[in-house]
């Protein structure tokens, strides 16, 4: 590598990380069709021609700006410890979670879409532009509508199995569990000073939901071993 181009490469780097991010925060505030290329410059402070050595389009940044949320999110089930991997090692996790460890998941991921700088943005930007761009649609059933509802449905039908669950409808739990955590992300949005007033009815969901779900005979053998 040429001297200086370490140097370069790094400032090129933090440019296309601000653009993403500039870009971001006037999508979710205006709307894609209301941003200019222009305007995502002005935010960054460049001119508008020097978008261009970093990006082919606005499309092109509105893309980046997904897969830059894909790999956050990746990293936030990480530091959230999230069960993951195979489904039945998931169901076989979460099985042997207290109700507190459950409801602090929860809280974790719930405080993270509502709070985190990006991840907030880009729920906001994609709620807008879903209507208008069919990657937008694409990524926003994804993430936040048919991703989680039917993960759940695998996951809740797979404990049934276990026999931690009651036998039902698991789409239908998958329903009971997510619908209300989603209406409580758009409820309070934009109300920062009733975070608590959020959580503490996310964690009475949680111990209600539980509380109908679960197989209280597996839970008495459970115990007793």
């Amino acid at each position: 590598m040429q001297p200086g181009n370490g140097d370069r490469y790094m400032r090129n780097r933090n440019t296309k990380k601000a653009v993403i991010y500039h870009a971001l925060a006037l999508f979710s505030d205006r709307g894609y069709d209301g941003v200019s290329m222009r305007d995502i410059a002005s935010a960054v402070g460049i001119k508008a021609a020097s978008l261009y050595n970093h990006f082919k389009s606005k499309e092109d940044i509105f893309m980046s700006i997904i897969d830059e949320m894909s790999k956050r999110y990746k990293e936030a089930i990480t530091t959230i410890q999230l069960p993951h991997g195979e489904i039945n090692e998931v169901a076989d996790e979460y099985m042997h979670l207290s109700e507190e460890a459950l409801v602090s998941i929860a809280k974790k991921m719930f405080l993270y879409f509502l709070k985190d700088d990006f991840a907030s943005k880009f729920r906001r930007m994609l709620t807008i532009e879903q209507f208008g761009s069919l990657q937008a649609r694409d990524a926003f059933q994804n993430l936040f509508i048919n991703g989680p509802i039917n993960f759940e449905k695998i996951l809740f039908k797979n404990m049934m199995e276990q026999g931690g669950f009651i036998k039902c409808d698991p789409y239908i739990m998958a329903l009971h569990f997510y619908s209300p955590i989603f209406l409580l992300l758009n409820k309070y949005d934009h109300l920062p000073v009733k975070e608590d007033e959020a959580v503490n009815i996310l964690e009475n969901h949680i111990k209600q939901f539980s509380s109908i779900y679960k197989n209280i005979q597996y839970d008495e053998t459970a115990k007793r071993k």
